[in-house]
């Protein structure tokens, strides 16, 4: 079973700017977060208006849909940086709830399962932690929606993503996944901290879908510009 960040303990700071005060982010801060107010209804891709962006007009992903509250870029950047690499469990807990806030006002989710994007066990054990199952986890309990860590499996420690192109992220994760369930129809909300190109969430979209899944949706904290 996943240990969860989502402890509640009362802040004495705000974890942005670092005055006192009863609330994870003050009234300020949370503010001034960057939030998506419009995105492309495939890709999530923030956008001026909500429509259908340019790429994907060109050539669809295979996921249904992006759902994110936050576009990534400081500070949020700051808040997932520190979650994922420093173990700021508390920086994973407040960008968490503000997806959970989000998903909570789509009237209709069409989600029958959680499964979180999976680190290989090399990388895992460094970080001694996978941040997808944490937010997963939280999820779960959230929506009330079982979340599966066993069906989604990283066959090869793929070199990290960050610092490669486009083109580069398509190639490295060529048969980096695998699932070997049959999935009979089910609507699946795969997990992760953040969306960039969309190489990864595309990739396992469409190991998902071979497998039987009717619909792939992916969910995470922030979404790149």
């Amino acid at each position: 079973m996943v240990n969860s960040f989502f402890v509640f303990n009362t802040p004495r700071h705000c974890a942005l700017c670092g005055f006192s005060s009863s609330l994870d982010l003050c009234a300020a801060c949370d503010r001034d977060l960057p939030r998506i107010k419009n995105a492309c209804s495939h890709c999530g891709v923030p956008l001026e208006h909500d429509s259908i962006c340019g790429r994907c007009l060109t050539a669809s992903p295979r996921f249904a849909r992006c759902i994110s509250p936050l576009r990534y870029e400081a500070p949020v950047s700051h808040l997932l940086g520190a979650f994922k690499y420093h173990g700021d469990f508390n920086n994973g807990r407040i960008l968490t709830t503000l997806l959970v806030k989000r998903l909570c006002e789509e009237s209709a989710l069409a989600a029958d399962v959680i499964v979180p994007v999976p680190l290989h066990w090399r990388r895992r054990w460094n970080r001694g932690f996978n941040q997808a199952e944490l937010i997963g986890d939280e999820l779960s309990r959230s929506l009330h929606l079982p979340m599966q860590t066993r069906w989604l499996h990283r066959t090869r420690a793929s070199a990290p993503q960050q610092s490669l192109s486009a083109d580069a992220r398509r190639s490295n994760l060529r048969n980096a996944f695998s699932c070997r369930l049959q999935l009979n129809g089910m609507h699946i909300a795969v997990v992760d901290d953040v969306v960039t190109t969309g190489a990864t969430a595309n990739a396992i979209a469409e190991i998902l879908l071979a497998c039987g899944a009717a619909s792939v949706q992916i969910w995470c904290l922030a979404r790149t510009p």
